[in-house]
């Protein structure tokens, strides 16, 4: 698969600096990638379409230093996982004819089931955040990032992570609360 992204690149004298790059943090991509999307196979869909991307501007990140390459691999491959997410989640809606066979409030319910529920609700309403705050949230709580590596990743200091998190939970307590669900 490798072969696939040296190719893309423009000079050959990059193969090098991409491997070195592609070794060093496809591993933690798929994990980000994982946590979002919960299956192996998406995961390495989201991983490869982020590779593709560093390949194609591989001068624009070959000059970062590192914490803000990683920041930008981070940011790819979430947005990779994310709109593989939501091609499934499309993908997978149910047909209208089927909205019948929808049990209705009074069908007892797994706590399984119900807990899932809550988590992607939970979710979606970080992913509804503005990024500044989104990104945080989703790199601490889903991801499970300390605050100092999600500082390196973002190349920013703690303090600032810590501020953003915790306005971030603020916002998020308001749109949960706006959705109904109890926090």
């Amino acid at each position: 698969m490798i072969a696939l992204y040296l190719a893309l690149l423009e000079r050959p004298e990059e193969n090098a600096a991409f491997e070195d790059i592609y070794n060093a943090y496809k591993g933690k991509m798929m994990a980000i990638a994982y946590n979002i999307l919960g299956n192996h196979h998406d995961s390495e869909e989201a991983v490869s379409q982020a590779f593709f991307a560093v390949a194609r501007n591989f001068r624009k990140i070959s000059d970062k230093t590192i914490s803000e390459r990683e920041a930008y691999l981070n940011i790819i491959t979430k947005n990779a996982a994310l709109d593989i997410y939501r091609q499934r989640n499309v993908r997978d809606a149910l047909p209208i004819e089927d909205a019948e066979d929808i049990p209705d409030e009074k069908t007892d319910v797994s706590d399984e089931v119900l807990s899932d529920i809550g988590y992607n609700r939970v979710l979606s309403a970080i992913k509804a955040l503005p990024e500044l705050y989104s990104e945080a949230l989703y790199l601490f709580n889903v991801t499970g990032l300390s605050i100092r590596e999600i500082a390196a990743s973002l190349g920013v200091g703690e303090a600032v992570i810590k501020k953003r998190l915790q306005r971030g939970r603020e916002k998020l307590r308001d749109i949960l609360i706006e959705e109904g669900i109890a926090v």
